[in-house]
């Protein structure tokens, strides 16, 4: 066999891989979505709200693209213009399920690999401005290309930005990735029919997007006649890529200009003479609806000084290996969409976690390829060896982008490669929820809670609970009910169910009711949750488990009442860090039993406020209801942390929050945990994030040291730790003080802690008087010997203090008397450092 024979096979190889690639991501994207709805992580917002417009418009009785929202019906136009969605709905023809979308979601990111690879091959075939693909002279490089070509379009598909696309519901903006990059590679070829056709297809996808098909045709204009194409069109009409020719050239400007004229017409229509108006109309604000809540005019300086934007845009340059600084030209033709995302206020649009992101990465990708094959090409200045030394640097380079994108993706990417996979797991709630629909009729107006929501919205009308307006019938998921405090649901779904809506159903957290068909508008008394029908034991079995507890805890609160087995840790990255306890009574509970999880940070602050922000578990099955022997898991509400935070417990009556007095006394606590207030609350441990992995730790008062001293302040109290954090001081800002105390005696009172900053004459600039604090009060009479007592106290700064040294000072006096507690030396305060406010 020929070595032309044994090339032309072996370059064969790759294009198989890369369809193996292909096919691989969308089947994988394909269940993985499939799975993250089967198991009710798919919300209202984004997938039925943008399913039931399309089936409304396509199988449903409604209007064109019209939704549910809110308590009214309105079309989604007022929020986007998505004309891409209109032949998407089609698919319910083959199959009328939402799940359809996810699909052909899925399909649509996997696609743009093909243009990927094809820009890549020929770039990286390409020797100052000369295709190798179709010189036989020099074709040895062209298998390798072929192979490098392959990490690129790998390098594509392992993009975390473009893999979150695919997890977050389903949106419009993933399908411009594939139609962007196929334009840019029929413009690259001077095949302008289909460079057309493409870019139409990507400005149809939003409104926002002819923004880079704009952009695109500025780059056109912006570039020489560098000749890049292949194929039958250039043999034969420019051998030499890079001759200029002017009538191609004059050719290459008018379409350029062309693509920016359509493109910038197309997004001045839709956006301010189609979706304004609407959003006026529908929203009441003065323009479109993202327009007016994510753009508020807020200063570009103090936006640009968030290290979380910093961040975003290096993730894109990380995932690509940095290689599109080389290109930066290229990279102007995501450049709207980037500003629009470094510049919201809304985080999702910087975290890289959302859809926002995927029209970047087909920029980011092109500019990586062009930006790779400028360095690649500097190898090959040499006339000897050039040929060879381009080929070691091809295969360097390609080893570099994989380095890259395999390990920015370890972190960030949805795949078993990555560390931040999760897992959706089917709880019972999902497993049973087919037979509740099975009891809805199809044309029945229906309020869902958000989760569940998809799972129903193929009919004209349905809303999202706490919604209920004129619907027939309710089904909630209690467990998950997004943006409605546990207590207020709770009670709305009692009153419901207390005044004119028939239980037809409960299990698992599963809650289906009907309207009663007797019930009539002149009903106007108040219902009484009281009077609600009593919800079957199944209903609660969603809080009971007979698992085991990741972190093993055997915690026994009161006279052995109460016992905490353990508990795990759930960290999503997109939602923040939650807790599941598992308990067991061993004896009836009071009615008024609480549970305090107690999560705070390195200073003592709480970060969320249990009586506040209650775990639902406890709310629809309190403690005073368990039954003996049994295992009950109740879960905190996910909330975002900083690096370092702090898990403590506590249970006791409600009253018990406030007075630490009135919690119950831990009896048995685990070795590496710490007891507070004579054990009545327990630190449990201490956790501490490196990149995105939680680390638990054993229980610590503060990881980072406390400045030593021993100061006493009268007979008994003595200071013998501080901290401040001066970091970012300034006028009008807020500097935390951490205080550790401890008494040689009983304090009979309860003393005021004062902290003063005075100025270099001696003039008193801001003062803070307080107990001492430490998630909760710690009045000194409550004190215990020789054991050690955080106090946390903020310190306000005027926001007009002058720029100069100040001196912060620290004091205790009894409130009844205001005597001061004096110190050794005869003085009354003790001088914790020096300030400099710039």
């Amino acid at each position: 066999m020929s070595n032309s024979r044994i090339r032309h096979h072996a370059s064969r190889i790759p294009r198989f891989l890369l369809i193996l690639l292909i096919l691989i991501y969308a089947v994988y994207f394909s269940w993985y979505s499939l799975n993250r709805h089967n198991t009710l992580h798919s919300y209202a917002a984004d997938l039925s709200l943008i399913d039931q417009p399309m089936w409304n418009t396509v199988l449903g009785s409604g209007g064109f693209m019209e939704l549910t929202w809110g308590s009214k019906q309105q079309p989604r136009l007022a929020e986007h213009f998505e004309p891409i969605l209109i032949p998407l709905a089609l698919l319910f023809f083959l199959w009328d399920d939402v799940r359809i979308l996810l699909i052909a979601q899925s399909i649509a990111l996997a696609l743009g690999a093909l243009p990927v690879f094809w820009i890549a091959r020929r770039e990286l075939s390409t020797v100052n401005g000369q295709s190798l693909i179709i010189n036989s002279h020099a074709s040895r490089l062209t298998p390798h290309a072929s192979w490098s070509a392959l990490a690129f379009a790998a390098a594509y598909l392992l993009f975390p930005h473009l893999q979150a696309a695919a997890m977050a519901d389903f949106h419009a903006d993933p399908f411009v990735v594939a139609p962007l990059l196929f334009a840019f590679w029929y413009a690259t070829q001077r095949r302008w029919g289909w460079m057309w056709l493409w870019a139409i297809i990507a400005m149809a996808t939003k409104e926002t997007l002819p923004t880079m098909t704009g952009m695109l045709g500025l780059w056109l204009l912006m570039t020489g006649d560098r000749g890049p194409e292949t194929g039958d069109a250039a043999i034969g009409t420019n051998p030499v890529f890079g001759s200029p020719s002017p009538v191609r050239l004059k050719l290459k400007m008018l379409h350029g200009l062309a693509l920016i004229a359509v493109s910038a017409a197309w997004f001045f229509v839709t956006t301010f003479v189609i979706v304004a108006p609407l959003a006026r109309q529908y929203f009441e604000t003065d323009g479109p609806i993202y327009l007016s809540s994510r753009y508020t005019g807020d200063n570009l300086l103090t936006l640009l000084q968030d290290p979380a934007r910093w961040r975003y845009l290096l993730g894109l340059l990380a995932a690509a290996g940095f290689l599109p600084l080389l290109a930066p030209e290229l990279l102007l033709i995501g450049l709207p969409v980037l500003a629009a995302n470094m510049f919201s206020n809304f985080t999702g649009q910087y975290s890289g976690e959302q859809h926002y992101s995927a029209p970047l990465v087909a920029v980011f990708m092109v500019a990586a390829i062009y930006g790779a094959s400028r360095l690649i090409n500097k190898s090959s200045l040499c006339e000897n060896n050039g040929q060879a030394l381009k080929i070691t640097a091809l295969i360097y380079v390609t080893l570099w982008l994989l380095a890259w994108s395999l390990g920015y993706h370890a972190g960030h990417g949805w795949t078993p490669l990555s560390g931040r996979m999760e897992i959706y797991s089917v709880r019972p709630a999902a497993a049973q929820l087919p037979q509740f629909i099975h009891q809805i009729p199809a044309e029945a107006v229906v309020s869902a809670s958000a989760a569940v929501h998809p799972h129903l919205a193929h009919r004209q009308v349905i809303y999202v609970f706490p919604t209920v307006q004129e619907a027939d019938y309710l089904l909630v998921d209690v467990t998950d009910i997004p943006g409605v405090h546990p207590n207020d649901a709770h009670t709305k779904l009692m009153d419901l169910l207390a005044a004119d809506w028939q239980l037809l159903r409960a299990d698992q957290g599963l809650l289906l009711a009907q309207k009663s068909p007797q019930s009539t508008a002149a009903f106007t008394a108040t219902p009484s949750a009281s009077a609600a029908p009593p919800l079957p034991d199944s209903f609660f079995d969603f809080a009971r488990s007979t698992t085991l507890p990741t972190y093993p805890a055997q915690l026994t609160f009161g006279n052995d009442q109460l016992r905490l087995l353990g508990y795990d840790v759930h960290d999503d990255p997109d939602n923040g860090v939650s807790f599941r306890f598992y308990w067991q009574s061993e004896a009836p509970l009071p009615d008024d039993t609480h549970l305090w999880p107690l999560i705070y940070d390195n200073t003592g602050r709480l970060l969320s406020d249990p009586t506040q922000v209650p775990m639902i578990a406890a709310v629809w099955y309190p403690p005073a209801k368990w039954q003996r022997g049994e295992i009950v898991v109740t879960e905190t509400l996910p909330q975002l942390l900083p690096d370092i935070f702090h898990l403590g417990l506590a249970a006791g009556p409600e009253r018990s929050f406030a007075d630490p007095g009135q919690r119950w006394p831990i009896t048995a606590a685990p070795a590496d945990a710490i007891r507070f207030d004579s054990g009545r609350w327990v630190q449990l441990a201490t956790f501490k994030r490196y990149g995105l992995s939680l680390t638990r730790q054993a229980a610590r008062l503060k990881l980072s040291p406390l400045s030593s001293t021993d100061v006493r302040f009268g007979p008994a109290i003595r200071l013998t730790g501080f901290d401040l954090d001066p970091a970012n001081l300034q006028p009008g800002a807020t500097l935390p003080v951490l205080l550790r105390w401890t008494t040689d005696q009983p304090l009979p009172t309860d003393y005021t802690v004062f902290l003063h900053l005075l100025a270099a004459d001696g003039r008193l600039v801001a003062q803070h008087d307080a107990f001492p604090t430490w998630l909760t009060p710690q009045p000194t009479s409550h004190w215990s010997l020789r054991q050690p007592v955080l106090d946390r106290h903020e310190l306000k700064l005027p926001a007009d203090l002058a720029p100069g040294n100040y001196t912060l000072q620290v004091g205790v006096y009894d409130v009844q008397t205001l005597q001061r507690l004096p110190l050794p030396d005869g003085s009354d305060v003790f001088i914790l450092g020096q300030l400099q406010i710039p």
